[in-house]
């Protein structure tokens, strides 16, 4: 009779004892919070570091008449990360200059060449600016041009001047003009843009409209051909009586066709206008002058004046040496203004 309140305390003794831990049970159960804890904090730190430099802040394509884009990238930046990986666009890349939001130069590798990823050491910053050039993203096929570009966000394009668009893959967000150029807000995505240029057609345009008769032509080629007899025969009766004005005269003619053109420079719709200016002042300075001068003239740092400089290079108008290690620009064929 009491052996059966004695085994059914005995179960429910035995019972309880299996909810209690024992107390090198509890020593681990314990170690293993802190550990649970420190996992949980990595992730949460980890996931912000992730996507905060992949949110992009301003992404802006700028188009040129020679063909050439550029680029301007602006990302966000976590400062706790060391360093991140950036994949620009194009397949050629020049110029590339990339800064933090205090505009000071980031340190930027090559990780991948195939896919052009970059490595940047971000160093603390915030925000990182990425400016560059390319002329892979602009195509030509006769008198037409073409821009593609497979955009991660929405993106600002800027046209080239007289620019007629004549096909488009998607409809923009916004339009409007900014000087003489057409601006577009794009959405994100694959976007194919055709345009054409109307100052080549207004060039060759130019010829047809002066079209003159045939008889129109005789008259004025029969007068060319009798104004150089008088002009051959007078130099020919000038050179008798002195031979010392005529080389004189031919030197200033060869050194006129090697003159700088200043007025031709700064009516080219391919140059920028803080272009002509920097061309504006070497000329006036004797058709050279120091990067260092032009930096100090027009308060540009030095990458930024490096690529304008370049720019220059490449549109045959001016040319750079080396000077006492520093880089002179020169005009090609320069005019030098008479201070007399």
């Amino acid at each position: 009779m009491n052996q059966e309140p004695v085994l059914c305390s005995t179960q429910g003794q035995s019972g309880f004892d299996r909810m209690l831990l024992s107390p090198t049970q509890a020593l681990t159960s314990m170690a293993l919070v802190p550990i649970a804890v420190f996992v949980l904090v990595l992730l949460a730190i980890s996931v912000p570091l992730q996507h905060s430099f992949g949110s992009n802040r301003t992404l802006d394509f700028s188009l040129f008449p020679d063909g050439s884009t550029h680029i301007f990238y602006e990302l966000e930046s976590n400062p706790l990360f060391p360093d991140a990986q950036v994949m620009l666009f194009g397949d050629s890349i020049e110029n590339l200059v990339v800064e933090d939001e205090n505009g000071f130069l980031l340190t930027t590798e090559i990780s991948d060449i195939n896919s052009n990823l970059f490595e940047i050491e971000t160093l603390g910053a915030s925000t990182i600016s990425i400016n560059y050039d390319t002329y892979s993203l602009v195509s030509k096929n006769g008198k037409v041009w073409s821009f593609d570009i497979d955009a991660p966000t929405e993106f600002t394009l800027l046209m080239p001047r007289n620019s007629v668009i004549v096909g488009m893959t998607t409809f923009p967000i916004d339009m409007s003009e900014d000087g003489e150029r057409t601006k577009m807000f794009l959405p994100s995505g694959q976007v194919e843009l055709t345009y054409f240029l109307t100052v080549a057609e207004s060039a060759q345009e130019k010829p047809v409209v002066e079209t003159a008769d045939s008889s129109q032509y005789t008259i004025i080629i029969g007068i060319a051909v009798a104004v150089i007899a008088v002009a051959i025969a007078v130099i020919f009766k000038f050179r008798q009586k002195s031979s010392k004005a005529i080389p004189v005269k031919q030197s200033q003619v060869q050194e006129t066709e090697k003159q700088f053109d200043l007025e031709s420079t700064l009516s080219d719709e391919d140059v920028r206008e803080d272009d002509k200016e920097i061309i504006k002042f070497i000329h006036e300075n004797g058709g050279e002058a120091l990067e260092s001068e032009l930096r100090k003239k027009f308060l540009q740092p030095r990458t930024t004046m490096w690529r304008a400089v370049k720019r220059l290079e490449r549109q045959g108008k001016i040319e750079i040496s080396k000077k006492d290690q520093q880089n002179l620009v020169k005009l090609k064929n320069p005019e030098v203004p008479d201070d007399e």
